[in-house]
């Protein structure tokens, strides 16, 4: 036998060499343990160590070692049902990687569908009589924003002014639009003009003229907690400054509307 320090085999009374039991150099790890001395009663037994973080799902079980696969389920098209109606939605498309495939790759999406809506076309609304009133004109054009947050409303509004300009006369007069909230008359979008009719004529000329002046009125409006909701409709006025009231020698207004017709108010809400 050879006489190196690390050979286990010794000679029996026998004269037969044989390895102790036990005496075999087996060692664990960080990931297996293992017990027993090599014995026939206590063989050799490795083990594997499992992390006991609470984040690690890798187990032993009766079949083997096990870390439970996770499948991402989602959507299986763009928006399905929502698109097409008005209520919120954040879909979520998820692709599948192939069979077999490693790494398992997951292809994620996301379609948002924002809650909205739109009010239009409405009817005429006469606001001549507002020049001398000085008080703004409901309309029939209105949106109810349902929920609170922020959302982005924008409207498209038309007025017109229809007046003759007289011999040696002129005028000077405008509309404008407004966004209220109904409930409280709090102003929630500040005034925008419109149409604006501003003519004068020689002493020989007398002419009859209509203008029209589609106002963009947009801006952001926010909805508290404790209201809910909040309904918003537009105004409109006519002013006249100047002489005469925005008239001057035999000039007349002949009609001033809101164009209900071509006007319309849409909005989308924006943050929660």
């Amino acid at each position: 036998m050879s006489d190196d320090p690390g050979n286990l085999a010794q000679l029996g009374a026998d004269g037969c060499v044989f390895v102790p039991p036990g005496s075999a150099a087996v060692e664990g790890s960080p990931c297996i343990a293992v017990t027993g001395d090599g014995s026939a009663a206590t063989p050799f037994t490795p083990a594997p160590l499992l992390n006991p973080a609470a984040c690690n799902t890798l187990s032993c079980t009766a079949s083997g070692l096990l870390a439970p696969r996770t499948v991402v389920a989602g959507s299986a098209g763009v928006a399905p049902g929502r698109i097409g109606n008005d209520q919120p939605s954040v879909d979520v498309v998820v692709s599948a990687p192939a069979a077999g495939a490693c790494p398992q790759l997951y292809t994620v999406g996301a379609y948002l569908t924002p809650l909205r809506g739109e009010a239009g076309p409405v009817a005429d609304v006469n606001i001549a009589p507002t020049r001398i009133s000085g008080a703004w004109a409901d309309t029939a054009l209105q949106v109810v924003l349902p929920s609170p947050g922020v959302y982005l409303v924008f409207g498209d509004v038309d007025t017109q002014i229809c007046a003759t300009v007289d011999f040696g006369g002129a005028t000077n007069l405008w509309t404008e639009v407004r966004l209220v909230d109904i409930a409280s008359g709090a102003l929630e979008l500040a005034p925008r003009q419109s149409a604006q009719h501003q003519f004068s004529a020689s002493p020989q000329t007398r002419f009859q003229h209509c203008t029209s002046g589609p106002a963009s009125l947009s801006g952001l409006v926010t909805v508290a907690a404790a209201a809910g909701s909040k309904t918003v409709r537009v105004q409109a006025v006519l002013h006249g400054g100047g002489a005469g009231n925005g008239l001057q020698g035999g000039s007349t207004i002949q009609s001033s509307s809101l164009v209900g017709g071509r006007s319309y108010l849409t909005f989308v809400k924006i943050a929660d």
